[in-house]
C-alpha cells in the first residue's frame, strides 16, 4: 500500500465509522431547519414581522448567518469532544488495530489520521451544512418579502457578496478555533488511548483535581483560583469580544470579513497558539508510543 493510498484508506475509515454524527445528523438538522422555515411561510407565521420595527433584509440575513455559524460550531465542538473521547481507542474493540499494523501502518500515522479527520475533514462537512442552512435562510427571507411589506427582497448582487464574505469569515473562524482548541482535543484523545471512554470525564476531572490540590497546598499564594485555573480559563477564551460583535451588528453596511478577521487576529494570543499546537504534537506522539509499546 502506497503512502497516499494508506492515508486515503485511513480517512475513509474514519468517515465511514462516524458518518452518522458528521453527515446524517447535520443533514437531518438542515432538513428540519428547511421544513421549519417552509412551515412558517405556509402557515403565514411571518406576518408578525410587519408589526415590529425591522432591520433591512440584508442585515437580517447577515445576523442569521452568524447565528447559524455559532450554532453549528457549538454542535461541532460537542461532536468532536465525543469523537476524540473514543477515536484513539475504538479500533481496539473490533481488532481493526491488528489489521492496520499488518499493512504495516504505524501507530503515529493511525492517530495522526484520526486527529486530522477530527480537525479538518469533519469541520469541513459541518461548515458545508452551515452554508447550506444560510442559503436556505436567504431564500426564505426573499420569499417572506412577498407577504410582509416591511421586508424588502435582498438585492441578488449584495446577497451573493454578503454570503461570500460571511462564508470566508466562517471558514477562517472555524480554522482558527480548531487550532486554538487543538490541545484540548489532543488531550482527550490521548486519555482515550489509555482509559477508553473514561477519557470523557477524566478530561475535566484531572485538571480540576490539579486546580484543587494547588489551591489547598498554596492557599492565597497566587492568583484567585490558582495558576492552573487561571491558565485553563484563559485557554477557554476564544473569539471576538462583545464590543466587536456589537460593532458588527450595529454596522449598517455590508459585512466585511477582512475587517472582522483582523479584529479576531488581534485578540488571539499567538504565543499560546504556538504552545498549544506544540503540545498537541507531543501528546499525539506520546499516545502513539503508548499504543506501540503497550498495546499488542
Amino acid at each position: 500500500m502506497t503512502m497516499l493510498s494508506s492515508w486515503r484508506a485511513l480517512f475513509v475509515r474514519e468517515y465511514l465509522e462516524h458518518r452518522i454524527s458528521f453527515q446524517w445528523v447535520p443533514l437531518g438538522i438542515t432538513v428540519l431547519l428547511g421544513l421549519a422555515g417552509l412551515s412558517a411561510l405556509a402557515l403565514d407565521r411571518v406576518d408578525m414581522a410587519d408589526k415590529v420595527p425591522f432591520l433591512p433584509a440584508l442585515k437580517i440575513f447577515e445576523m442569521g448567518y452568524l447565528l447559524l455559524l455559532a450554532l453549528w460550531m457549538a454542535y461541532l465542538a460537542v461532536s468532536l469532544f465525543f469523537f476524540f473521547g473514543d477515536a484513539f481507542h475504538a479500533d481496539r474493540r473490533n481488532n481493526a488495530m491488528l489489521f492496520w499494523k499488518s499493512m504495516p501502518v504505524s501507530d503515529l500515522k493511525i492517530l495522526a489520521s484520526k486527529f486530522a479527520a477530527g480537525s479538518v475533514m469533519f469541520p469541513v462537512i459541518v461548515l458545508v451544512a452551515a452554508m447550506i442552512s444560510s442559503a436556505m435562510l436567504f431564500l426564505l427571507i426573499n420569499v417572506a418579502a412577498f407577504s410582509v411589506p416591511s421586508i424588502q427582497p435582498i438585492d441578488p448582487g449584495a446577497g451573493v457578496a454578503s454570503f461570500l464574505e460571511l462564508s470566508w469569515f466562517g471558514i477562517a473562524y472555524y480554522a482558527l478555533g480548531i487550532l486554538w482548541f487543538a490541545p484540548f482535543f489532543a488531550w482527550v484523545g490521548a486519555l482515550s488511548t489509555v482509559f477508553g471512554r473514561w477519557s470523557l470525564p477524566l478530561a475535566f476531572l484531572i485538571p480540576g483535581l490539579l486546580s484543587v490540590i494547588e489551591n489547598v497546598a498554596f492557599w492565597r499564594q497566587g492568583p484567585n483560583g490558582g495558576y492552573v485555573w487561571q491558565y485553563l480559563s484563559s485557554r477557554w477564551n476564544f473569539g471576538l469580544t462583545e464590543e466587536h460583535w456589537t460593532g458588527v451588528i450595529a454596522n449598517p453596511g455590508l459585512f466585511r470579513a477582512g475587517r472582522t478577521l483582523q479584529d479576531l487576529v488581534q485578540t488571539i494570543d499567538w504565543t499560546q497558539m504556538a504552545v498549544g499546537i506544540a503540545f498537541s504534537i507531543v501528546v499525539l506522539w506520546l499516545a502513539s508510543e503508548y499504543r506501540r509499546r503497550r498495546i499488542a
